[in-house]
């Protein structure tokens, strides 16, 4: 029944792929599965180099490479920070400093320190909506038989055995080098496994076909295969930097269209980390992976061709699209439990939207 299970213990330490904010869309969940591999891992904890320029942003801001700009003031001197500091509340639940280091420290030492107040912020909101879903499971008193959450780490098992790859490896080897257990590991599957039992309550046939007819591109195999420049303004609070910000991608688009090569631009201006190897994205679909106004520019752009500057929340990218797989003919049967999975999935999403409407939140994060 559940062939994928969100792992919201888990899932927090899995940001490093999202939190630069290069166009990925944050409407999914991540999830760890049975078929999560090494690889996964390695992309997850993917060591980024650091640039001149990014060293100059770091003495900018006072930060060193050492200690990783965590309780660092303005002068680079470590602050001591109290581990059982309030950082946020829910429904008078508190969430101390040292919830949020415990999942920080995890990959502190590989990613870059620049990041690490983004990485922070994005953290604490997850620890917020973990304690709403825990608190959800416990009033509406959810349970799950102790026999899916052995299956599913059953099939964690058997799928780091079979791959060539990882069959030296065990699972607790991988949740080690996250800094997890396989208790924490089980707790996160009941907890999902009940949460996706409750919505799936909710979850029909006509509903599914309904959800396949209006997400088709999300089935039929389409995708395109980019890459992308990106401007970040995330941090931008002016119009002024705004205005900057526009302008240099207009000058970059300028010097595209004059025959400059698009790799080597990315390399020299892009502030997303896929810029230090050209700006690759590789494949993607039209819904689901990035956000919206990013893919309907790249599904827009003729193949070989790059877009005109698009805004996102997370900036100004220019798009170039080297692929466009086209749609294939397919019917609801044949991807019914795929779909199923992304009906749940907004269930899901839903879920956690109502909860946060409902719920008192206080994130008092400095």
């Amino acid at each position: 029944m559940f062939k994928r299970v969100t792992i919201f213990m888990i899932f927090l330490s899995v940001f490093a792929l999202s939190f630069y904010g290069c166009g990925k869309s944050e409407f999914n969940n991540p999830q760890l599965s049975g078929e999560t591999t090494e690889q996964d891992f390695a992309k997850i904890h993917k060591n980024v180099e650091f640039d001149k320029k990014d060293k100059e942003k770091m003495h900018e801001t006072g930060m060193s490479m050492e200690g990783g700009g965590h309780g660092m003031s303005a002068h680079g001197k470590k602050e001591k920070i109290d581990p059982n500091k309030v950082i946020a509340t829910v429904n008078n639940e508190k969430i101390l400093r040292k919830e949020l280091d415990t999942i920080l420290n995890r990959f502190r030492n590989h990613v870059n320190p620049i990041a690490l107040a983004s990485m922070e912020q994005q953290i604490t909101e997850q620890l917020v909506t973990q304690n709403l879903l825990r608190q959800f499971v416990t009033e509406n008193k959810l349970t799950v038989k102790e026999e899916i959450v052995d299956k599913e780490i059953n099939k964690m098992r058997d799928n780091i055995k079979n791959n060539p790859s990882t069959k030296d490896k065990t699972l607790e080897q991988f949740l080690e080098f996250q800094g997890s257990n396989i208790d924490e590991l089980k707790t996160a599957i009941r907890m999902s496994a009940a949460i996706e039992s409750y919505v799936s309550k909710n979850i029909n046939d006509k509903k599914m076909e309904d959800y396949f007819m209006k997400n088709l591109s999300n089935f039929n195999g389409e995708s395109v295969t980019a890459s992308h420049i990106l401007v970040d303004t995330k941090e931008m609070k002016t119009q002024e930097e705004l205005d900057k910000a526009k302008a240099k991608i207009d000058s970059i688009k300028k010097e595209l269209d004059e025959g400059a090569d698009f790799a080597e631009l990315a390399k020299k201006y892009s502030d997303c980390p896929t810029g230090k190897t050209g700006g690759g994205l590789g494949s993607f679909p039209k819904q689901g992976a990035m956000v919206e106004s990013f893919a309907n520019a790249a599904f827009a752009t003729e193949v070989g061709k790059i877009s005109d500057p698009v805004k996102t929340e997370f900036g100004y990218h220019l798009i170039k699209v080297t692929a466009h797989t086209s749609p294939k003919d397919i019917s609801f049967s044949e991807v019914k439990d795929k779909v199923r999975e992304e009906v749940t999935a907004v269930e899901m999403n839903t879920l956690v939207k109502n909860l946060r409407e409902k719920a008192k939140i206080e994130i008092t994060l400095p």
